[in-house]
């Protein structure tokens, strides 16, 4: 005859608990997955801004004077290629010789093709410009027309000229609900830039 010792009580009383512990714990397992928050939705460009960029192509002090071909885009924090604001270069005779020494901006291009873009160099670029004061507005749209999130970015200029000299200004911005302006500090081609994020007029 089997008789129960203290010992065997100990072991089942333990047993109970661990069981009902381990039912506890799955018990709570869907109310930890209902009360997980989920991350945030990314916002898209607030439509009532854009963003302005202001520069001045420079007029060097040389005999001989080519126009720079000018190239100005976004990348996003990826460092992909958003949006071309500007492609000024030469598409006829000798002049596409001259585009992939608008090295960053040629460089992305090549890897945005590769992923099946479509060719900017036909279908944004346009002529070159002499020295003087210009404005480009991003409507924070991409290549495709579609609205980008908020978030951060690279403004990118970028100059070229034969007989001249290569230059690269860019600069790191977030946009979000928030004005800004940004004053660049020029070189020999880009005589001076701003970027202003703001709201349309």
């Amino acid at each position: 005859m089997h008789t129960t010792g203290p010992n065997d009580l100990m072991t089942r009383r333990r047993l109970l608990a661990r069981m009902a512990s381990l039912g506890l714990s799955l018990a709570s397992l869907p109310l930890f997955a209902q009360t997980e928050k989920k991350p945030p939705k990314a916002r898209l460009w607030n439509e009532k801004y854009e963003l302005a960029v202001d520069f001045e192509i420079n007029q060097p002090d040389a005999w001989r004077y080519a126009r720079p071909y000018v190239a100005v885009w976004v990348d996003n924090k990826e460092g992909k290629s958003v949006r071309t604001l500007c492609l000024w270069v030469r598409t006829t005779g000798r002049g596409p010789r001259w585009i992939p020494d608008l090295r960053r901006w040629y460089r992305n291009e090549q890897e945005r093709r590769r992923g099946g873009g479509t060719d900017l160099v036909s279908t944004v670029s346009s002529a070159t410009r002499m020295p003087g004061k210009y404005t480009l507005v991003w409507d924070g749209k991409d290549d495709t027309g579609k609205p980008v999130e908020q978030g951060d970015y690279s403004i990118y200029l970028e100059a070229a000229r034969e007989h001249g000299t290569y230059q690269l200004l860019r600069k790191d911005v977030t946009i979000g609900g928030k004005a800004f302006k940004h004053e660049l500090e020029g070189n020999v081609e880009i005589r001076k830039a701003t970027l202003e994020y703001r709201k349309r007029k």
